[in-house]
């Protein structure tokens, strides 16, 4: 029953193959993902997982205290990588579609 049409799964593969060009990455989200690999790099695979969510915390508490040098590095990263998306997707927009209220 996991493969009928009108399976979760399936409904999200639908909704994604539908969607446009991913958002470029801003700063914090080009920091995270490096810090991310980082701290997984020391952890080692022994060391359990935790949520995204507390990591996410955790990291962010790293961001507020990083230097304005390492900013404003993750700043010009991200405006190459606005830069090279603008380039791909000329035309691109962000659009934010509204959630149905639940």
């Amino acid at each position: 029953m996991a493969d009928s049409p009108d399976s979760p799964s399936l409904t999200i593969a639908k909704v994604k193959a539908v969607k446009g060009p991913p958002r470029p990455p801003n700063a914090w989200i080009l920091y995270r993902s490096d810090k991310l690999k980082e701290l997984e790099q020391k952890g080692g695979p022994n060391r359990p997982r935790r949520p995204q969510a507390v990591i996410s915390k955790e990291i962010s508490v790293m961001w507020k205290n990083e230097t304005h040098e390492i900013k404003r590095h993750y700043e010009y990263l991200s405006d190459l990588r606005k830069a090279e998306h603008q380039r791909l997707y000329p035309g691109y927009r962000f659009q934010p579609v509204k959630r149905e209220e639940k």
